[in-house]
């Protein structure tokens, strides 16, 4: 014979009930939900001023167009019109600040720049990783060897010589 349970008498809860008791936290209430909302909204118009106020004070680096220039740039490397949007990219906005930049530069013809860009560099290759460093390292030993200028040349030899 099967003992009867008393589970059997009592009223279950639909499947709706049983759902939306699993929504509802019991620790939370809905005003602490709605001022949750409310400092994540705060917070989110916090960053965009922040944001903004960062491009403000980056001058023309901060702006949109000198994202959009540097994408030309990079995608121009190895070609013909290399050399003229080179010369307009430092026009523009004068000698960059980013490693990869500066990097991408040495392929331009004019030596006085590339001189520029390699004090650039230089002052930059401590803070750099070993793998950026032997990067720059490939790169000087390239450019020492197809020079015609002396000067770079020598510039070049001695920056290989620091890393």
């Amino acid at each position: 014979m099967v003992p009867k349970y008393d589970d059997d008498d009592r009223e279950r809860p639909s499947w709706r009930e049983i759902d939306r008791r699993k929504d509802r936290s019991r620790h939370v209430t809905p005003q602490t939900q709605r001022r949750r909302g409310r400092k994540a909204e705060a917070e989110r118009i916090r960053q965009q001023a922040l944001k903004a106020a960062e491009s403000l004070f980056a001058g023309k680096r901060g702006r949109p167009e000198y994202q959009k220039a540097l994408r030309t740039l990079e995608a121009q490397r190895g070609t013909p019109k290399f050399q003229s949007t080179t010369k307009k990219f430092l026009a523009e906005y004068g000698l960059p600040e980013e490693w990869s930049t500066l990097m991408l530069l040495l392929d331009y013809s004019d030596p006085k720049v590339v001189n520029e860009v390699l004090q650039s560099l230089a002052a930059q290759v401590k803070s750099r990783t070993r793998v950026e460093q032997q990067g720059l390292q490939g790169k000087l030993r390239a450019l020492a060897l197809t020079t015609q200028d002396l000067e770079l040349k020598q510039t070049a030899e001695a920056l290989i010589a620091e890393i």
